[in-house]
């Protein structure tokens, strides 16, 4: 009886093989057969959700550029200079820069994005090639002001006139205040903007607004503000220990500045 039950199931084991297969058929079977098994119950609990879902510690996860990475001298504590540490409006008119160089063939590099006031009174204290704003004066404080270099076979590009003024020109057609306008400090890597609200305006906590015709584009603005500001603060803790304590460490990333 045994040995009738298996040669049936040999039997319908060769006919199911040997039978013509559907189009779908076909297609399932030799993506079986040619793909890797694996246990899907395990791949979806081994998914790592952290960085979608983990909004209260985002801002660890900022990009930071360590001293000399671009040739300069720019102190010990190191510079964030991710663009999600940017207003959201100001963000995007850095990102269109960006876009807008490259499509002229031009690389830009982000330097530095928000900046601590730890950062800021560090850049103060160098000098006043570097600065001549205290900590909390510079719309940096506020993620309004960014620090871009054109880069060039891996090589920053700080003296390149020419380069510079193509470059300034088309943050300003984007609506930026670009620093190579300005005389004194001459500051041709840096961009802002603030919607018209001066830096004491915006150290007592009035935020610019966005030009009415694109509210709709940015209709969260408030709460995305308020979770940045969260970040900022964390970011504060974090480098005025840094200063504090003169450590070359940065801290929550672990990296050693040179």
């Amino acid at each position: 009886m045994a040995l009738l039950l298996l040669s049936s199931l040999a039997i319908h084991s060769f006919a199911q093989k040997n039978r013509p297969f559907s189009k779908g058929e076909h297609y399932l079977s030799s993506l079986l057969d040619n793909s890797i098994v694996f246990d899907t119950a395990n791949l979806v609990s081994g998914i790592n959700h952290s960085r979608v879902w983990d909004t209260e510690n985002a801002w660890r996860s900022w990009n930071i550029v360590e001293n000399f990475t671009y040739g300069k001298d720019r102190g010990s504590l190191p510079m964030i200079a991710d663009l999600n540490s940017l207003h959201p409006y100001f963000r995007d008119k850095i990102v269109e820069l960006i876009r807008v160089c490259k499509a002229q063939g031009i690389e830009l590099a982000v330097v530095e994005s928000f900046r601590t006031h730890a950062k800021q009174a560090e850049y103060f204290g160098m000098g006043r090639k570097y600065t001549r704003s205290k900590g909390g004066k510079s719309k940096h404080q506020y993620g309004l002001a960014v620090d871009v270099v054109p880069v060039v076979n891996s090589i920053a590009l700080w003296d390149d006139q020419v380069l510079w003024k193509k470059i300034g020109v088309a943050g300003e057609r984007l609506g930026l205040r670009w620093g190579g306008r300005w005389r004194s400090p001459y500051d041709p890597a840096h961009f802002e903007w603030s919607g018209g609200i001066t830096t004491y305006e915006l150290a007592n906590g009035i935020q610019p607004r966005v030009p009415a015709s694109l509210a709709n584009v940015y209709p969260c603005l408030g709460e995305e503000v308020e979770r940045l500001q969260k970040y900022w603060d964390a970011w504060e803790t974090e480098q005025a220990v840094s200063a504090r304590n003169g450590s070359p460490e940065t801290g929550m990333h672990g990296a050693v500045k040179p």
